[in-house]
């Protein structure tokens, strides 16, 4: 048997060598340990939740058609414009005296002797020479009640002969009675002293406007000092009732030059398409009302695009030749024209020349003219390039 004295002895001896411990702290420690994990669960649980939620809304997403990616259309050239046929400039309409029986007055002491003066018979708006007179030719006329009497009259522009070696000129107004004409009195002429004068207005009140000039030329009358003159019936003759009565020693000038830009084509499409600027400027102190441009290019070339608006197509067999009226630049300032252009082909051969043979462009004024227009450079070569 086992001594109960030695049992007891044998646990004290054992109580006294274990370490005391607090089960107080331990619960708490496993208490932590249970939250740690509960905590973990719930987040592992949260994941799979929406893990399983995106999945739905991804296979949701998957079921719907793909949106298409942008794509940007390939380029096309501007379409052909279409473009009237320049109408050609024939005989002036000279009305009722292109056939009539026109009584001519003096051309003046200064005239040629040669000039036909008297009844004379127009026909196409000429009398016949007699191999000793010249021949008498109406240029224009205005209609117009000069002598302010209620009726219609006729102020014409009569030429002796032709050109420059014309003996003398004048304007002189008419009063009709049906194909006869019958001089109320002569307006100007050369014998005043004066050149040319080869545009006429009626103005109203009976009055007549003459752009005069004292140079002459070949190359138009805006190529020479010019100015309007005014004049009305006063007191049974014309006087000069308006405008200058001389010319100045500088007269005043528009002063007019043109540049063209390059022509680059590039490919479009199953064509060529290029663009060209024309720039006009007037250095001078004269405004130009009016101006025209001619542009003459390869065949291949057409107009395109906008931007054409005054334009037309002169014909042409072998060329492309378009014809543009528009304003013309002011005293000293400049313009500048776009053009668009369009070809099928190949716009220019690897060998074509390029000069003021094929590819240029041209300028001139045209009327309302009022005073001098020099045109120092009238020309200017387009150069023409294709990649």
């Amino acid at each position: 048997m086992i001594d109960i004295d030695d049992l007891r002895r044998g646990l004290s001896e054992i109580a006294a060598e274990a370490d005391a411990v607090d089960l107080r702290e331990r619960a708490l420690a496993t208490s932590h340990r249970i939250r740690v994990r509960r905590t973990a669960a719930s987040v592992v649980a949260g994941l799979t939740v929406a893990a399983v939620a995106l999945g739905t809304v991804i296979g949701v997403r998957a079921d719907r058609p793909p949106v298409p990616s942008a794509t940007t259309p390939a380029p096309t050239a501007p379409a052909p414009t279409t473009l009237p046929t320049e109408q050609q400039s024939g005989q002036p309409d000279i009305g009722p005296l292109a056939s009539a029986t026109v009584t001519v007055p003096s051309w003046g002491a200064t005239a040629d002797a040669t000039c036909t003066t008297g009844t004379v018979t127009l026909t196409g708006g000429q009398s016949p020479g007699d191999g000793v007179h010249r021949a008498v030719n109406v240029l224009s006329y205005v209609a117009t009640d000069v002598d302010l009497d209620g009726a219609e009259d006729y102020v014409a522009h009569l030429m002796c002969g032709e050109g420059p070696e014309s003996g003398g000129s004048q304007i002189v107004a008419f009063r009709r009675t049906g194909r006869t004409f019958v001089p109320i009195g002569r307006v100007v002429g050369t014998r005043d002293g004066l050149a040319m004068m080869d545009h006429l207005e009626a103005r109203g009140d009976g009055r007549v406007a003459v752009l005069v000039s004292k140079e002459y030329t070949d190359g138009g009358q805006n190529s020479v000092p010019n100015q309007w003159r005014t004049y009305a019936w006063r007191d049974g003759r014309f006087r000069q009732v308006a405008g200058p009565t001389t010319f100045p020693a500088r007269p005043p000038a528009a002063r007019l030059s043109v540049v063209a830009s390059a022509l680059p084509f590039r490919p479009v499409g199953n064509g060529f398409t290029g663009r060209l600027t024309v720039t006009v400027s007037n250095e001078g102190d004269v405004d130009v009302a009016r101006l025209q441009i001619l542009l003459v290019l390869p065949a291949q070339l057409r107009p395109a695009g906008a931007g054409w608006q005054g334009c037309a197509v002169r014909p042409s067999s072998d060329q492309t030749a378009l014809v543009c009226t528009l304003p013309g630049p002011r005293a000293r300032s400049r313009i500048s024209v776009p053009f668009t252009f369009a070809a099928d082909d190949r716009p220019v051969s690897l060998d074509d020349p390029v000069g003021l043979g094929n590819h240029y462009v041209s300028i001139s004024q045209l009327p309302p003219f009022d005073g001098q227009v020099t045109i120092d450079e009238p020309e200017a070569v387009i150069p023409i390039s294709v990649p």
